[in-house]
């Protein structure tokens, strides 16, 4: 928790730091994203939908080469209901994460107006919460059941810290940003000692340069 705290104010410092070289940019988008458990020889996969929402700074070093700096919200969900007789199940899964992405990247200009980027680099993510309601509504006996789970609760299923890394490209046309890649958790995040369950997952986004 201090070491992430310590990386958002690295990060927001150099956000406000008088840097003429810096780019700031406001990005959304789509990040889908697997988590995949393996127990033994058994491997069981979840798929979520993610979006995210953020703002990047990119600092120019030299003939083209720069550092990206960034701080985004993002959320996953999934939701899963099956019907038995007349019994349905419902699960729902919610997380809400804070990303702070840093990558190196090399930009490649093609006439004035049109950039192609590609980028690399590590993804700290830091879960907020994260919890599933599960409810059982119908039958003959009219059953009408919710229980919640926290996940970061009492009795933790998932550390909140994880680190991935990450890479893809940036296409940039006068201020717009059209940008994709992938990234892959590095850590294991559950609390279990044997199963490791490790994130991974692509993403596609807009930016607008201010």
């Amino acid at each position: 928790m201090k070491r992430f705290i310590a990386i958002v104010a690295f990060v927001a410092a150099m956000f406000v730091a008088g840097n003429a070289q810096a780019q700031l940019s406001v990005r959304f988008g789509y990040a889908p994203e697997t988590s995949t458990s393996k127990y033994n020889s058994a491997t069981t996969s979840q798929n979520y939908n993610g979006f995210f929402v953020g703002v990047h700074n990119n600092f120019m070093l030299k003939s083209g080469l720069g550092l990206t700096l960034g701080v985004q919200g993002r959320m996953n969900m999934r939701t899963e209901k099956e019907t038995i007789a007349t019994v349905t199940n419902t699960t729902k899964d919610r997380q809400i994460l804070i990303d702070v992405p840093v990558a190196l990247n090399y930009t490649i200009a093609f006439g004035p107006n049109v950039k192609v980027t590609p980028f690399v680099g590590p993804m700290v993510s830091f879960g907020l919460s994260g919890k599933t309601v599960a409810s059982q509504h119908g039958g003959i006996t009219n059953i009408d059941l919710e229980e919640t789970f926290d996940w970061y609760g009492d009795d933790a299923m998932l550390k909140r810290l994880n680190l991935s890394v990450m890479g893809g490209v940036n296409l940039k046309y006068i201020r717009m940003n059209l940008f994709a890649g992938y990234q892959m958790g590095l850590l294991d995040i559950d609390t279990f000692n044997d199963t490791t369950t490790k994130t991974s997952g692509f993403f596609v986004g807009l930016g607008y340069d201010l």
